[in-house]
């Protein structure tokens, strides 16, 4: 019988040094045209494991980071896992405010950081309130002090360092949560949560594909996202595959990289599948041959479903969070697609439970809308010093998602946020069921819905859209739309036509932030 390629080990970093004993000069990580071997990458970070050691480093430390997806972060995550450190990446476009708030809360001992993204300078920015977030030592990629002389030091050895003391369950990382619900969370995640939930991802990828190897694979996402730190790059990790490491979203970049490497599969949400059809329907690029898309977040419309389906056969979809370390579901190989335009995300991962319940908190029929409980190996313990924030987002180990969904048996189906519902009068409409019209009009890009406040009905619906290059959109042909398809209440009372939208880091529709900015224009 063939042994599985997939090894379950406790630690993290226990799958590099595996790789590359297998085969030091396995080519591990792709840069900006430069490879590196499993060899070198695990040379690298048992050099910077020890510099952390030896400049003071302890096990639940800070490390935080300002890098793009790139090698250095790479020797950092897996480094910091191998001291028992806690990495916090940060986004390179993070500014004064930003930083302050997140690195005042993390209370890092070392930051390693870009000197300055485009037009962000971090280096003077860091000085800045280097004193406000408990004066770290601070390296850069590009100026002194160096990060590179960090590489340059003996390597790590069991003597020195804490990695014969750990437990599956320390945290080896802190994922800031995203923006559309609420105040950013410090959500912390261990070992064990990134390992599952990766393991239960690659499982399912490769159940897709039909066969067990070492992949290729684009790591195009940013680190400060569960979905760069542990969808692609843990995931790519685990598998020993070569991780294609791209430092910004750049749909021109993906295409090329996904040729050139021939990448089995490629994954990214609705508005990242939407600009790559718009960008290459405008340029006439060639969409590269994959076996694979896989897609999560967002509801997928029945018109992008066409046009993935039109690029790759074989479409997959999962569902999870910050919390879950990433998915916590992933549908089947042969699944039928015209299920994920009802909302369909897929079964649980082994040892997974998922709850429906009411606003009372018990658990409701199935087939029931209620909120969405999952209780699994990848869910986080909670936040990290938010321990109020944690009493409200955990329970009796399970994840509080503010997701809106229902069971059919063991499938699980998302129908929304609780925090996005608009509210008009005593009905419920999901911004989901009124973009899915806007999005069936060929020359529409972006659709957003969202509630504006009104005086008698509470709430009324409002639809932002943003048209293709070179197209535009008259605001009566997506009223007259929805008039054929909505119920009256769900009708958009007014529609905006704007040339770009605010988006989350990971390229989703930034509803919160989008209402926030209308209702800051109507009060001007």
């Amino acid at each position: 019988m063939k042994e599985s390629i997939i090894k379950e080990f406790d630690f993290l970093w226990q799958y590099l040094d595996y790789w590359a004993e297998v085969d030091r000069n396995y080519p591990a990580l792709k840069f900006r045209g430069e490879e590196i071997s499993y060899g070198k990458f695990k040379d690298f970070a048992d050099r910077l494991a020890a510099s952390l050691v030896k400049v003071g480093v302890k096990k639940g430390d800070r490390v935080a980071t300002i890098l793009p997806m790139s090698p250095e972060y790479a020797y950092t995550f897996v480094a910091c896992s191998k001291v028992g450190a806690i990495c916090v990446p940060m986004d390179v476009r993070y500014r004064a405010a930003e930083l302050r708030g997140f690195l005042g809360h993390a209370r890092p001992k070392v930051v390693i950081a870009l000197d300055s993204f485009q037009e962000n300078d971090i280096k003077s920015t860091l000085a800045e309130i280097k004193s406000e977030i408990g004066n770290p030592e601070v390296f850069f990629l590009n100026s002194e002090p160096y990060f590179k002389d960090l590489l340059e030091g003996e390597p790590l050895r069991d003597s020195n360092s804490t990695t014969t003391t750990q437990s599956p369950d320390e945290d080896i990382l802190i994922i800031f949560t995203g923006g559309t619900t609420g105040v950013p969370k410090a959500t912390l995640l261990s070992h064990k949560n990134v390992i599952s939930m990766a393991i239960g991802e690659l499982k399912s990828i490769l159940s897709y594909l039909g066969r067990e190897e070492r992949m290729r694979s684009l790591v195009h996402l940013p680190p400060s996202h569960v979905g760069g730190t542990t969808e692609l790059f843990s995931v790519g990790l685990i598998n020993g595959s070569k991780m294609v490491l791209i430092d910004h979203w750049r749909p021109d970049i993906v295409l090329k990289e996904l040729s050139e490497e021939r990448i089995p599969f490629f994954g990214g949400v609705s508005t990242m599948f939407a600009l790559i059809f718009s960008i290459a329907a405008g340029s006439n690029l060639t969409l590269p041959p994959v076996e694979l898309l896989v897609t999560a977040g967002e509801k997928l419309n029945p018109e992008l479903l066409k046009r993935m389906a039109s690029w790759c056969e074989k479409i997959g979809v999962g569902y999870g969070s910050t919390e879950t370390a990433g998915f916590a579901t992933f549908s089947l190989p042969d699944d039928p697609a015209e299920k994920f335009v009802e909302g369909y995300v897929g079964v649980p991962f082994e040892g997974v439970e998922i709850k429906i319940v009411n606003e009372k908190g018990e658990e409701v029929e199935e087939g029931e809308v209620g909120e969405v409980l999952v209780k699994g190996p990848m869910v986080s313990k909670g936040y990290f010093n938010q321990p109020e924030e944690t009493e409200k987002g955990f329970l009796d180990g399970f994840w509080i998602s503010g997701d809106l969904g229902y069971m059919k048996g063991n499938e699980l189906y998302i129908v929304g946020r609780k925090k996005e519902v608009i509210r008009v009068g005593s009905y419920t409409v999901l911004p989901s069921e009124v973009e899915e019209v806007a999005m069936k009009n060929p020359k529409v890009a972006i659709a957003a819905a969202f509630g504006i406040p009104h005086e008698i009905y509470g709430e009324v619906v409002w639809l932002v859209i943003v048209p293709k290059p070179g197209e535009s959109v008259a605001e009566e042909e997506i009223i007259e739309a929805c008039k054929k398809e909505l119920a009256d209440f769900k009708i958009p009372k007014k529609i905006l036509i704007r040339e770009s939208i605010p988006l989350t880091r990971l390229g989703k529709a930034d509803r919160i932030k989008l209402k926030e900015i209308i209702l800051g224009e109507l009060s001007e």
